[in-house]
């Protein structure tokens, strides 16, 4: 099992619990291994073999047993005896955003709203559940949430459907049988997508292998039900929901059918159209020369992609650019930038200690930093105004900041750590320090983490009102989204990158497989308006550091290169456009 499935039984196992009104202490032991779980970096099935999950912050022995229970047999015996006991539809009700175990039972009870769809049939009849607590605003924000869940319900995010495709595709190769050719992932998964439908797998195997390769793939544990069996094409369902989809080739086709069903489908079809115009016809079984009347000369033999877009004397075209975003043409004219690569990031920011919500101290962040290989980090603990993280006050910044200097002299030589903050932007755009404490520090994120529900202008302008400000260094998780459970906040972001260009602010691309914001889709336009951008991993412990590596996944979708990327500079560098920012808003006002 994964990660964000067995934090997804305990986040149920809590909910349900306080459906039944249960120990509140035992609710939050539940809920904090959840999150615990969820926010770790590594696979719990490999801390389960090192003996060490009761080590983990948060995992007591008990947990830690069914943490163990759930790896060993794919089930927990309490968390099914507990969904026994409470009705489907409210096991279903409370998937919604905004509305709470307490909440769902009531609708149930009070209403006889057995699930999503008849909650939904309830708000479009206007049932009279603003008698019951439900004001005008919560019914909207309500119908909006079931819109959204119909939407996400059927998309992974990345990180989890790639640990699910990496499992299945070890579990294919390592067969007692021996069987040639290759096996790997295609699909959005290929290119990197943030969220995901299914998952493609391709698959090169000898005629002679086809029945025992197949008899290996249908045999997988995690299968909820098979829905294809053709004899190379064959589709099942696993007990996470996702999809998967396998294409078995010849190996001389293998090459072909890895790029076509990599895609995108607008990226196939605009190759396609172009390399008719030279005489080519493309298709997942090769690349053939059309000499017109429906004739076609043999097959163009390539050995791999490279060749294969070498043909039609294109560069190579990294799958994760594959999206029909103008990258024919740019191959075309040997113009796709060397993209930005993880070894290319010298250190991180966007660091949360235990001295606001984070997990691991601030020297544990700092030694694992230095295990990682980076020459700094960036410690950004939350600010006054996010109690609900247990924000620093003005006191606790200061005291934070003697002990950085400390650490510095400790560390000196080895990893430069700069004194930072994750500043609250307020409702007017104002940050939740004064300037004398904003100017003791290296750099100031700006985030929005309150008033989601503003009007797009009246966002817009919070955000560069903030951006105006002479102490923020770079603008956090520029629309607050979180991947599938909530879409971002209303803003302008073009609008924003004018202004993050116009007063030299870069913009973080939060790398939390929850959040990757900036959306890729906007980072071009960015780079073009010459906007910084830092690769942050919002670690929350030493594990979570691991977070760039879908940074840069995403950075590369946008065509970044190593310049565009604010961390790949050195400490020294760092230091000096962080004075440039700061002096340059400071004259500016």
């Amino acid at each position: 099992m994964t990660n964000s499935e067995i934090a997804g039984i305990f986040e149920q196992i809590a909910e349900i619990l306080e459906i039944k009104a249960e120990n509140s202490f035992k609710i939050r032991a539940y809920s904090n291994a959840a999150r615990v779980i969820n926010s770790l970096g590594e696979n719990i099935s490999e801390v389960s073999k090192e003996d060490g999950l009761i080590n983990i912050p948060g995992i007591g022995k008990d947990l830690s047993l069914k943490i163990k229970e759930l790896l060993d047999t794919g089930h927990l015996v309490y968390y099914d005896e507990l969904v026994k006991s409470v009705p489907q539809g409210i096991l279903e009700l409370i998937k919604l955003r905004g509305l709470g175990p307490k909440k769902a039972n009531m609708l149930y009870k009070t209403f006889h709203i057995n699930g999503i769809d008849d909650l939904y049939d309830a708000i479009l009849s206007n049932k009279p559940l603003k008698a019951h607590g439900f004001g005008e605003k919560t019914i909207e924000n309500l119908k909006k949430s079931i819109e959204e869940y119909r939407a996400f319900s059927q998309r992974f995010l990345y990180v989890d459907a790639l640990e699910q495709a990496l499992a299945f595709v070890s579990y294919l190769k390592n067969t007692p049988h021996k069987l040639s050719g290759e096996i790997m992932i295609a699909g959005s998964l290929r290119r990197k997508m943030e969220t995901v439908g299914d998952i493609d797998i391709v698959a090169s195997v000898e005629e002679k292998d086809n029945k025992a390769f197949i008899e290996r793939f249908l045999n997988y544990d995690d299968i909820l039900r098979v829905e294809s069996t053709g004899g190379t094409k064959l589709g099942v369902v696993l007990k996470s929901g996702i999809h998967v989809d396998l294409r078995i080739v010849p190996d001389e086709d293998f090459v072909y059918a890895l790029h076509h069903f990599t895609g995108s489908k607008l990226h196939n079809e605009e190759l396609r159209t172009l390399e008719k115009k030279d005489g080519y016809k493309i298709s997942e079984y090769g690349i053939f020369k059309d000499e017109g009347a429906g004739n076609t000369t043999g097959r163009v033999r390539v050995a791999n992609e490279a060749e294969f877009y070498n043909v039609f004397r294109m560069q190579f075209i990294p799958p994760e650019l594959r999206e029909g975003a103008g990258e024919i043409e740019a191959a075309s004219n040997h113009a796709i930038p060397e993209l930005v690569e993880e070894r290319d990031l010298q250190g991180i920011f966007h660091v949360h200690t235990t001295y606001t919500d984070g997990k691991d101290s601030l020297e544990e962040m700092v030694e694992a930093s230095l295990k990682s290989g980076y020459k700094y980090i960036g410690i950004s603990d939350h600010s006054v105004s996010a109690y609900y993280a247990n924000g620093l006050t003005g006191s606790d910044l200061k005291s934070q900041i003697g002990y950085i200097d400390g650490l510095n002299n400790k560390y000196k030589g080895k990893i430069k750590i700069f004194k930072g903050i994750e500043s609250d932007i307020l409702a007017d755009g104002k940050l939740d320090y004064d300037d004398e404490t904003l100017s003791m520090l290296d750099f100031v994120i700006a985030s929005v983490h309150s008033k989601f529900n503003m009007p797009e202008f009246r966002m817009t302008e919070r955000i560069i009102n903030a951006i105006k400000n002479p102490y923020t260094t770079m603008i956090g998780h520029l629309t607050g989204r979180l991947l599938l459970e909530r879409k971002g906040y209303g803003v302008d972001v073009p609008k924003i990158l004018d202004y993050a260009s116009k007063y030299r602010t870069i913009i973080e691309l939060n790398a939390n497989p929850k959040r990757l914001d900036i959306d890729w889709r906007y980072i071009k336009e960015a780079i073009s308006k010459s906007v910084l951008i830092s690769i942050n991993p919002d670690a929350h412990n030493a594990s979570s550091l691991y977070f760039v590596h879908y940074g840069v996944n995403i950075a590369k979708k946008g065509w970044a290169t190593k310049s565009d990327i604010l961390n790949t500079r050195s400490a020294g560098d760092l230091l000096r456009i962080f004075r440039d920012i700061r002096n340059y808003k400071l004259m500016s006002k």
